[in-house]
């Protein structure tokens, strides 16, 4: 499996063996299907420029993995791609070299990669739309009902998306736009915005990293979200079929709820068996 080395609640390497829902859902997968679980850490320092789709094609092509937990069932993120190449993430342990200015190893970048079709499981989690608050005042009740409240959204997001479409008219004014990534809540807290729009994952990451944080999670969801599965070239076939009855018997046995517990994650369990079609500003409009 290729996991993040430092993923917060989905997971994370330590000096014996890992942590997070992804790292504990990986050993309950390898423990079914009777094989030793080889976690390949890789680099997770997301910013504007980074596409984890992408380095998923990226990983499977060039064979560091065999299949990559956290890939959305999303219509456009299977199959042959629209791209022919993409750019492989750092990795522990990659190939070093020495460099010829300092003459000291280094690692070596392969860049980019030829890449090749990829499947997805079915879905074992749902990466669900959230809205987060400040501790002491009131929880929200939907986008539709900010009042007086400003409401901080992540640009070029399918979350800041949906707010931009469905907050009322008359509220648009208290809309903040602020840049996307890890560090968005941080700026939430610094300037003090009193709502965010936000993947409750995101949220859950955050809470890891700034355990004193002063923002609260509503109960609220919006309607669109994103079942998560596995994925796997489709070229392995067996690979996909595998992995799947190793998720269903999890499935069945309800035992990721307490995992992710565990782990200081919010648990919403997959919903549809089909892929999510593509986004379009009519369905986002009309999804509520």
């Amino acid at each position: 499996m290729c996991l993040p080395r430092n993923g917060g609640v989905v997971a994370g390497r330590r000096l014996t063996g890992g942590s997070g829902f992804d790292y504990r859902l990986s050993e309950e997968i390898a423990q079914r299907m009777g094989l030793p679980l080889n976690v390949l850490w890789i680099e997770n320092d997301l910013d504007e420029e980074s596409d984890p789709v992408r380095e998923t094609y990226a990983m499977l092509s060039h064979g560091l993995c065999d299949a990559v937990p956290g890939h959305p069932r999303y219509e456009n993120s299977v199959g042959v791609p629209d791209f022919e190449r993409a750019s492989l993430p750092r990795w522990l342990d990659m190939p070093q070299e020495i460099d010829p200015d300092t003459g000291l190893l280094k690692d070596t970048l392969q860049g980019f990669v030829d890449v090749f079709p990829v499947d997805v499981t079915r879905g074992y989690m749902r990466s669900e739309i959230g809205l987060v608050y400040w501790d002491g005042t009131a929880q929200p009740s939907g986008i539709d009902a900010l009042g007086t409240r400003e409401l901080a959204l992540q640009q070029g997001t399918l979350s800041g998306a949906i707010a931009t479409l469905q907050v009322a008219p008359v509220d648009r004014a208290m809309l903040v736009t602020m840049n996307p990534g890890a560090g968005f809540l941080w700026e939430v807290e610094k300037a003090k915005t009193e709502l965010a729009i936000v993947d409750v994952p995101a949220f859950d990451a955050h809470r890891k990293a700034n355990p004193f944080t002063a923002l609260r999670l509503a109960d609220w969801r919006h309607v669109v979200g994103m079942d998560i599965g596995i994925a796997v070239l489709s070229s392995r076939p067996n690979l996909r079929n595998a992995l799947n009855d190793a998720l269903t018997d999890i499935l069945d046995q309800g035992i990721l709820p307490g995992i992710a517990e565990v782990e200081g994650m919010t648990y919403a369990a997959p919903k549809f068996e089909a892929l999510t079609p593509e986004f379009t500003l009519s369905s986002l409009r009309a999804a509520r």
